[in-house]
């Protein structure tokens, strides 16, 4: 494993790369997408997991953080949407030139959505994308994430003259909106509010891993009818759904959720990709 930071067009992003053995190696690498905000670091060790398991099987993993993000250079609140592909595309650039011939995006949440969308707008450069509980709906995803400021202000006894719709507006006026922590920029959240997971055919198969409740569980409604709108638009797409805990969205902030299922089903699948 090697960490160092990638030079940017606007400063650097911290990238950790698994490098597997040369006698093990298949010329495959991915590039991983990171859940949004806290969501990213709730998520981070079920991540290295897995990247391990599939360094241990011959695919190279390159772990980024965004602009603005974890390690990386950059203000959270100057991030944008258009920024983050551009650091979708410096990853790729990177394993490109440090020799791997074989491509595959792989998200998770939000960074699902944002890795789509790269692989629809780059149907010859990627052999495949995997999402992880993908963002359907960009604008959803907004209200969601809003929902938590009018929750902390009812904790604190100040919500008076807070709702979503009201920090709704301020974001579409312009003005930022500090939420647990992290301050988000009109821009970027005109960027969630433009981006739905829709129906497309690219040129790589989609695998989609669910995490739901109980051993045998469908995935959501909402799920099942994107996924079958994808494939009648002609995509091939590969739904999974694994028993576990939503790790990525646990309530107490010091407790790390394990998901061995999801690791073992995505190592099943890469079984398949090498």
């Amino acid at each position: 494993m090697e960490v160092f930071f990638l030079p940017a067009r606007a400063g650097a992003r911290l990238c950790v790369h698994h490098r597997p053995e040369e006698r093990s190696a298949t010329g495959l690498a991915v590039v991983f997408v990171p859940a949004f905000a806290e969501e990213m670091n709730k998520s981070r060790h079920v991540v290295a997991q897995t990247a391990r398991r599939l360094c241990d099987m011959g695919i190279g993993v390159l772990l980024i953080d965004l602009y603005g993000c974890g390690d990386s250079s950059g203000d959270f609140a100057e991030a944008t949407w258009e920024t983050w592909q551009e650091d979708v595309a410096l990853a790729t650039g990177w394993l490109q030139e440090s020799g791997y011939r074989r491509l595959m995006l792989w998200g998770m949440r939000l960074g699902g959505l944002l890795a789509a969308e790269c692989a629809v707008a780059a149907p010859a450069l990627y052999e495949r994308c995997v999402l992880w509980q993908p963002v359907i709906s960009g604008e959803s995803f907004l209200t969601q994430f809003l929902r938590l400021r009018v929750a902390n202000a009812m904790l604190s006894g100040a919500a008076a003259g807070t709702s979503v719709g009201q920090l709704r507006n301020c974001l579409l006026a312009g003005e930022a909106v500090e939420i647990a922590g992290y301050r988000l920029s009109a821009a970027l959240a005109t960027g969630f509010i433009s981006r739905t997971l829709l129906p497309a055919r690219p040129g790589c198969p989609i695998e989609w891993f669910e995490v739901v409740a109980e051993r045998g569980r469908a995935a959501s409604p909402a799920t099942a009818r994107l996924v079958d709108d994808w494939r009648a638009a002609g995509s091939t797409l590969s739904l999974n759904t694994v028993e576990g805990e939503a790790f990525w969205g646990t309530a107490n902030s010091a407790e790390l959720v394990q998901c061995p299922t999801l690791v073992e089903a995505t190592a099943m699948a890469a079984s398949a990709w090498t």
